[in-house]
């Protein structure tokens, strides 16, 4: 198995265009389709441990002291089977999961090539409050570039579910049947859009979309609504700061199912498509315990919508903003300081 490196040799100051050409013609494709296919095998998989301890009484644990972050006995036996299945057929690539140990999340260790991004269940809350709205998200990286995905998504069919599958270039698939973004030159106001949770308190949209951007919905999963926005359900979605595990599948199906992905990285103040997940990487090699730490604000849907929405949110007025910018000044203003005593002096001089 042997992947071309070449793309280590891109000159700096090509065109953006020619990297993703680069990535596409190196990837191998013949493992492409071979990640892609076990992947989906896996993620069917755990959408069946998810299924046999949904609507039961299961075990729940806290990350946080405020209790609002669960993760259930569920979310660490599914990914105890991902890992494991992965592992055994594709031993040399990189695992990073959301459940990690201790150590796990402390490790300085270089990134793998190959890293398989999961979370074995986006959507803990709703999960385990009876809600069948979450959904178990496997991405595989190739050096920071989403290259194949798959995600199970519970759904009232027959098989009581769906995995949305893809790889670079391949389109996006739920089950069998190709699935597309919603197709619109705007925003339709009697269409779904996915929003955070704290959206219209501290953001809204502006100029024309004020009023008509689509209507809101918040399901407290961020690949579910990747997934909904892949299969046209949404017709764009909008997250804040999520972590790489709950994106990593879900932009890569909202790509190759013929939309794009918004997003800033740090540091920067105007909205570009998403292409590589860690630009960095070419650099320098990022540690596991670093991409842990990486989120950043994205927006998906159709060409045409998505980078609209992206440029006509604005943080909404803040009163309190206000009165902090206009009393600024005051508050650098500082006292003329006192003249000292000579005595006063002399101690500071140093001898």
């Amino acid at each position: 198995m042997k992947l071309a490196h070449a793309i280590l040799q891109t000159r700096r100051g090509e065109a953006k265009s020619s990297v993703v050409g680069c990535v596409l013609q190196l990837w191998d494709d013949a493992l492409a389709q071979e990640i892609e296919q076990h992947a989906v095998e896996i993620a069917r998989g755990a959408g069946r441990i998810l299924a046999g301890h949904f609507g039961k009484q299961i075990a729940v644990e806290f990350k946080d002291e405020h209790e609002r972050d669960p993760v259930t006995a569920a979310d660490k036996e599914a990914q105890e089977y991902l890992a494991a299945e992965i592992a055994e057929r594709f031993p040399d690539h990189g695992i990073l999961g959301e459940e990690g140990t201790k150590e796990e999340k402390e490790s300085e260790e270089p990134a793998k090539d190959i890293l398989w991004v999961l979370d074995p269940l986006d959507g803990t809350t709703n999960f385990m409050n009876g809600l069948p709205v979450y959904a178990s998200s496997i991405g595989i990286l190739y050096r920071g570039w989403p290259m194949a995905a798959a995600m199970y998504v519970p759904w009232p069919n027959p098989d009581g579910g769906f995995v949305l599958h893809c790889r670079k270039g391949g389109g996006c698939f739920a089950d069998d049947e190709a699935v597309s973004v919603y197709a619109s030159d705007e925003p339709v106001p009697s269409r779904l859009i996915g929003v955070p949770g704290y959206f219209g308190v501290g953001q809204g949209f502006t100029g024309k979309l004020a009023g008509k951007a689509g209507e809101v919905r918040t399901t407290g999963s961020i690949a579910y609504e990747l997934a909904m926005t892949a299969r046209g359900v949404l017709q764009y979605a909008m997250f804040g700061a999520p972590r790489l595990w709950d994106m990593a599948a879900g932009v890569l199906a909202v790509v190759e199912a013929g939309g794009t992905v918004m997003t800033r990285f740090r540091g920067e103040k105007r909205w570009h498509p998403m292409e590589c997940l860690v630009p960095s990487w070419e650099e320098k090699t990022p540690t596991m315990k670093e991409l842990r730490a990486w989120m950043a604000p994205l927006v998906v849907g159709n060409q045409k919508v998505a980078p609209m929405i992206a440029e006509n949110v604005k943080r909404r007025f803040s009163l309190s903003s206000q009165l902090r910018k206009l009393t600024r000044p005051l508050r650098r203003r500082k006292k003329k300081p006192e003249a000292k005593t000579e005595a006063e002096t002399k101690s500071e001089t140093p001898s």
